[in-house]
């Protein structure tokens, strides 16, 4: 069948695929989308209030003078850029990847955003001996890196419709 991996076998008759098939890489991109996205999310309190009531906001910028655009009062070297905002979709699309590590062990749960943060923060690869020290460890690289593995496989596994813990 077109679309599936290599080591996936076609459905029997009478069966039907998952809508969408996840993989290691998929999931794994998925996390680290999600941890450079969290990075760039504003302070919760303040995004809520700048969402429900824009008139503070309208209101300080008014009496700033910082409408460069419209009247050039502040040279524009002067006007702080503020990041783009995220969307309801990125916002959504973060919290539905963070829940996925809800069903992992907590120690699991902890490896895998350590590992994660590693490569959100552009590392080509997880340095798992650093991460020993971080989860308390004395030895084990190999080990840490092989709960990874299963931890993100048990993700897959319940995406994809099938139960991970069983």
């Amino acid at each position: 069948m077109e679309g599936l991996p290599a080591d996936v076998a076609p459905p029997m008759e009478g069966q039907s695929l998952p809508r969408e098939f996840w993989t290691f890489d998929m999931v794994q991109e998925r996390l680290v989308e999600a941890m450079i996205t969290c990075w760039r999310h504003p302070d919760r309190e303040r995004g809520w209030q700048r969402v429900h009531c824009a008139w503070p906001d309208i209101l300080r910028e008014v009496s700033a003078g910082d409408y460069d655009a419209r009247g050039a009062e502040v040279a524009s070297a002067e006007v702080e850029i503020r990041p783009a905002s995220l969307t309801r979709i990125e916002v959504g699309e973060m919290e539905e990847a963070f829940a996925w590590t809800d069903m992992l062990a907590l120690a699991d749960r902890k490896l895998v955003g350590m590992a994660i943060t590693e490569l959100a923060k552009g590392q080509r690869e997880v340095k798992w001996r650093r991460l020993l020290l971080r989860m308390g460890l004395q030895r084990g690289a190999d080990g840490l890196r092989m709960r990874y593995g299963r931890a993100i496989n048990a993700i897959c596994i319940a995406k994809n419709g099938g139960n991970a813990r069983g």
